[in-house]
């Protein structure tokens, strides 16, 4: 039984996940697009934090900018997926195994990143975490439909399920980037189980 975290800590969690993929999306957006990217994102970009930030990583010997704000992006993953366990267990194998996708998504986007240049060994993985945020939102439309229809499940949690996928495209077409942009849509998703979806250590 999946009882770690409490329901305070899952919902700080999930709106943690949130708030850091939203952060690090100005100055990713700034290095895929460059002078191409959306006006309010290239006008958050050049505030004082992110370059005191660039400024900082470039002393570190970090200056692959692309790597480091894209990878840093796991961080996200591993939230949603610390946020959601006890909600997500609740639904059986099925569910336990939409968490298990989750997690698999930050070693994914950190192999993908790592893997950016064109002689990167697994060069090929470049992008997987698109691939994962497809999953995701595929694997949770199956979980609702495999939920049990005993009453067990209240209706939101089985309709949010649902449209899971279209709440990650949309926020990816929104914001203009996956996966950060994706893990914004997708950690509102796991507020929302975090702070009302039932759990594995409560009754009724």
């Amino acid at each position: 039984m999946r009882t770690i975290p409490s329901r305070p800590w899952a919902v700080v969690s999930a709106f943690a996940a949130v708030a850091w993929a939203f952060f690090l999306l100005p100055p990713q957006q700034a290095v895929w697009s460059g002078a191409g990217a959306p006006a309010w994102l290239a006008a958050l970009d050049h505030s004082p934090v992110y370059e005191g930030l660039r400024a900082w990583l470039v002393s570190a010997g970090a200056s692959d900018f692309y790597l480091v704000f894209g990878a840093a992006a796991s961080v996200s993953f591993a939230l949603i997926w610390f946020a959601t366990g006890p909600a997500f267990a609740r639904f059986g194998w099925s569910g336990r195994v939409l968490g298990w996708i989750i997690l698999a998504g930050a070693p994914i986007t950190v192999l993908s990143y790592t893997n950016h240049p064109v002689d990167a060994p697994l060069h090929r993985l470049w992008g997987a975490e698109g691939v994962a945020l497809l999953l995701i939102g595929v694997w949770a439309l199956v979980v609702a439909v495999l939920a049990p229809r005993d009453g067990s499940v209240p209706v939101w949690e089985r309709l949010l399920l649902v449209v899971t996928l279209p709440v990650i495209v949309g926020s990816t077409v929104l914001l203009t980037y996956w996966p950060h942009g994706s893990l914004v849509g997708l950690g509102l998703v796991a507020v929302a189980f975090a702070a009302w979806g039932r759990r594995t250590d409560e009754r009724g």
